[in-house]
C-alpha cells in the first residue's frame, strides 16, 4: 500500500489560508474513532499521490508519525479550475464491510472493432478492507461492432467477498459503429458539466 503523510491541523484555520500557503485541508473520520481528525498535506504530495491513486484507493495515511489503513473516500475540486480543495478520509476495522468504488479502466480501446462507448466509469461495491480494490481493467481486444460488457460479466463482480451495490446489468463499455457514434452527435449539443464546490 501506499503511504500519505499529513498533520493534524487546527480546525480554526480557514481552508483558504491553508490552499493559499500550499497545503490542501482533509478529514479522517470513522465509525471507531471517538471524532473525526482534520488534517492537513502538502498540495505538492496529494498531486503526485492522485497521478498514480483515485478515490476508492486502500492507503496509509501517515498522520504525525502515526500510520491508519484508511480508504480515500471524495477528493474535493473547484468548479472551473478543478484546484483541490479538500480529501476525506474514512479509517478502516478489520472485519468490517466498508462502501467503495472501483474505477473502470479499459485496456486496447485501440484494438476493438469499432468504437468504443465507455459508459459506466466505476462501480460501487461493498468488502471487507482485505477484498478492497481501487480499480478494475477491462481488455477490449477482440471485441466487435454491437458487443458489450456489463458489470455482471466481470469476474470481480462474481468474487463472492464483493457485494455490488446497483444493479449487474448496467452497460460498462459497448462497441458501436462509425455512422451510430455520427448520428448520435448530431442529435445531442454537447452540456457543460460543473464540478461540486465546497467551501470551508
Amino acid at each position: 500500500m501506499a503511504d500519505l503523510k499529513a498533520k493534524l491541523r487546527n480546525a480554526e484555520v480557514k481552508g483558504k489560508h491553508l490552499r493559499n500557503e500550499g497545503i490542501i485541508p482533509g478529514v479522517l473520520y470513522g465509525k471507531h474513532l471517538s471524532e473525526s481528525l482534520n488534517i492537513q498535506i502538502y498540495q505538492k504530495e496529494v498531486e503526485q499521490f492522485l497521478k498514480e491513486y483515485s478515490v476508492g484507493t486502500k492507503l496509509n495515511l501517515v498522520i504525525d508519525g502515526k500510520k491508519s489503513v484508511v480508504l480515500l473516500k471524495g477528493v474535493t475540486r473547484t468548479s472551473g479550475t478543478s484546484k483541490l480543495e479538500h480529501l476525506s478520509f474514512q479509517a478502516l476495522t478489520e472485519g468490517e464491510k466498508v462502501t467503495s468504488v472501483a474505477q473502470i479502466v479499459l485496456l486496447n480501446a485501440d484494438k476493438a472493432d469499432g468504437i468504443v462507448q465507455h459508459i459506466l466509469h466505476e462501480i460501487s461495491y461493498k468488502a471487507l478492507p482485505a477484498d478492497i480494490t481501487d480499480k478494475v481493467e477491462i481488455d477490449l481486444e477482440g471485441m466487435k461492432i454491437n458487443d458489450s460488457i456489463s458489470v455482471g460479466d466481470l469476474d470481480f463482480s462474481k468474487n463472492e467477498a464483493i457485494e455490488i451495490l446497483g444493479s449487474v446489468d448496467n452497460i460498462i463499455v459497448s462497441i458501436i459503429p462509425q455512422k451510430h457514434l455520427t448520428t448520435e452527435a448530431t442529435e445531442v449539443e454537447p452540456q457543460e458539466q460543473a464540478d461540486t464546490q465546497t467551501d470551508e
